[in-house]
């Protein structure tokens, strides 16, 4: 589903939004009325719609992929669910309103990774190039990383940051 169609449907009370991302990047900017649970925790078996009537349940991420995850991981449980097509990005590129939480401006979860890949790789080549060739093997663990991201869908590092306490 798109972000337009999405709004009509919110509008006319036919849609209820789920927002599985972390903690952080909800707080940085919402739906209106979705509901939030993190993927991990609905992979535990966390659940709090119990009852969507006749509205259909849509889940949201940031650009899509967590949001496909969770579809699977409800179908698993015999509740059907749309995928916001390209997330939050999708809605923020349509210039649909969102909601911020107190303390909203936390980092996204991608930003996050690239902060910390981009650091990892100036700090081994400076090591590398200053004191050690072996400090090199960091820049080239992060390309592998990076990689494996690519072509899975699944960032190791972004699973690992979704669980640290400022993003819960």
């Amino acid at each position: 589903m798109n972000a337009t169609i999405l709004q009509e449907r919110i509008r006319a009370g036919t849609a209820r939004v789920l927002d599985v991302r972390t903690g952080a990047e909800w707080r940085s900017g919402h739906i209106a009325g979705a509901e939030h649970l993190p993927l991990d925790a609905l992979q535990r078996g966390e659940m709090p719609i119990t009852d969507i009537g006749n509205a259909e349940l849509v889940i949201v991420c940031q650009s899509g992929i967590r949001a496909a995850k969770a579809q699977l991981v409800l179908q698993s449980r015999g509740i059907e669910a749309a995928v916001l097509e390209g997330g939050m990005n999708a809605w923020s590129a349509a210039g649909l309103p969102q909601e911020q939480e107190a303390g909203g401006h936390g980092i996204s979860l991608m930003r996050q990774v690239q902060l910390i890949v981009g650091s990892m790789n100036l700090l081994g080549v400076g090591l590398g190039l200053s004191i050690n060739p072996w400090w090199l093997v960091i820049p080239v663990f992060t390309g592998v990383g990076l990689l494996v991201a690519g072509a899975t869908g699944t960032c190791g590092l972004a699973l690992l940051l979704a669980r640290m306490p400022w993003n819960r």
